[in-house]
């Protein structure tokens, strides 16, 4: 008798999740880095959220922000994780905060499809994730140095690249700046802006 009045709660239980999850348009999760895998393991095998799909990482560099969550370090990068639940046709979204000194924890283990997205966070933003065993370009090239969506990468780069007709070769050469080409103007214009 209490394995059957059990079950009617559980089942009870997965009707007001799933009545739930059914009227989201989206659920953002805001989680600790640190129980990161913990939950995404519980979100993937527990049968009544079902996570499935690993659809795609997003990270925002924030090194001009003061974001002070959880342990009140200063953290530089969000990342956010987007699932898709196929048997609630919804997307969910774990976003959390991390630094960029510190290693990920990689999630191949869990969603096979994070293979590939880690290593774009890698490649663009330098973010390593531990135990990814295939950390390499795949967007640029492999003598490129530095992560170009990070903020403070520079703008103009150190070698330029070109084709020359009279040698039928590409050069590769230092990058040169004169300063007979730049504009400089000093002033402010919202100094003189009166009301």
């Amino acid at each position: 008798m209490t394995n059957y009045i059990l079950i009617i709660i559980i089942n009870f239980i997965k009707q007001l999740i799933y009545g739930f999850i059914n009227k989201l348009n989206k659920l953002i999760v805001l989680i600790n880095s640190f129980n990161l895998l913990n939950v995404l393991t519980i979100f993937k095998t527990n049968s009544i959220i079902n996570l499935n799909m690993l659809m795609d990482i997003s990270v925002t560099d924030l090194i001009w922000e003061n974001n002070f969550i959880f342990d009140y370090k200063c953290k530089r990068f969000e990342l956010i994780y987007s699932f898709w639940s196929s048997f609630y046709n919804k997307r969910i979204f774990v976003k959390y905060f991390v630094n960029g000194k510190l290693f990920l924890l990689s999630l191949k283990t869990l969603y096979s499809s994070s293979q590939w997205l880690e290593r774009e966070v890698w490649d663009m933003f330098g973010l390593k994730f531990i135990l990814h065993n295939d950390l390499r370009r795949i967007l640029n090239d492999y003598g490129f140095k530095g992560f170009p969506l990070r903020k403070d990468f520079p703008l103009i780069g150190f070698i330029e690249l070109f084709y020359d007709d009279v040698n039928q070769s590409i050069i590769i050469d230092a990058v040169e700046q004169m300063q007979s080409y730049r504009f400089f103007k000093f002033e402010n214009p919202w100094q003189n802006w009166k009301v």
